[in-house]
């Protein structure tokens, strides 16, 4: 059997996305040097999973922990994670993580800091094809 070599390009890719999940997928395929067609494509086949869901779960994770740690309104997150509606941001998070960002945010404040241990360990990326891995921010 012969090893998967780590592709630099998707490295880069998932280095991006971490730092700045609000990038756009036309961005991040710029700054690898790469069409989002092909970049799509060599993640999926590295990684097993799409750039899509990648992206979308480095968001939730980073919109948990704004929601969990700062007092940043509803919008400002949204915005700061690239959504330009904020009930764009509300609908995605309501299905991606199972309850609203305000319900969270309440679940957070009683003092149930498990909530977002579990949602970081739902967004985490295990990459083991490529020999990398997505790490909690």
């Amino acid at each position: 059997m012969e090893a998967i070599q780590p592709d630099p390009r998707i490295e880069k890719a998932v280095r991006l996305l971490n730092e700045d999940s609000s990038r756009t997928l036309a961005d991040l395929a710029s700054d690898c040097f790469l069409s989002i067609s092909r970049l799509s494509h060599l993640f999926k086949a590295r990684t097993g999973h799409t750039l899509g869901n990648f992206r979308r779960n480095c968001r939730f994770q980073a919109a948990t922990k704004m929601l969990a740690t700062t007092d940043m309104s509803i919008k400002q997150i949204a915005y700061a994670l690239g959504y330009h509606h904020t009930s764009s941001f509300v609908r995605a998070f309501e299905i991606h993580v199972g309850v609203s960002p305000c319900g969270y945010r309440d679940y957070g404040i009683r003092g149930h800091s498990t909530a977002v241990a579990a949602d970081k360990d739902q967004a985490t990326l295990s990459t083991t094809k490529a020999g990398f891995a997505r790490t909690p921010a």
